[in-house]
């Protein structure tokens, strides 16, 4: 189910389900459920995030998964960042151009300036938005939820 284009927003949603339930022990199988996937993969992407320091987890019978600082200094560019392991960029620039045409011989280097501007764009969007911020803006109404 989380494949790279994926993992990003399981990651998300890991993290928001943590602050979610931090009052409460909570399993890679909880997790697993919340997202609908296989706790294998939750565990997978649960290692990068614990390899970035976003999470802490626990083993044993008594084992439990919690935010390893507040989700108000966690950014969703940390996450991007943990599950970006390869450095995948947004979009492939075609490099095997003809070199003898007015057009293909330019593509590289001007898609490579998109590129790098929409990296940087998108990189500055996500170091503004918090996991807190996100589980505040309404998309989950925790208190309705929680009862």
């Amino acid at each position: 189910m989380a494949n790279r284009s994926q993992q990003f927003s399981v990651a998300v949603h890991i993290l928001c389900f943590l602050e979610f339930n931090k009052e409460g022990r909570t399993t890679s199988e909880l997790l697993a459920l919340s997202v609908n996937a296989n706790s294998a993969v939750i565990r997978r992407i649960m290692r990068k995030l614990t390899k970035a320091g976003l999470i802490i987890s626990t083993l044993g019978a008594n084992a439990a998964i919690s935010l390893a600082r507040e989700a108000k200094q966690i950014t969703l560019l940390d996450v991007y960042r943990a599950t970006d392991e390869d450095s995948q960029q947004i979009f492939m620039v075609h490099q095997d151009t003809n070199p003898a045409c007015p057009v293909g011989s330019k593509m590289p280097y001007l898609l490579d300036k998109v590129h790098t501007k929409v990296q940087t764009t998108m990189e500055n969007e996500l170091s503004g938005i918090t996991i807190d911020q996100l589980l505040k803006s309404g998309v989950v109404e925790l208190q309705d939820y929680k009862q």
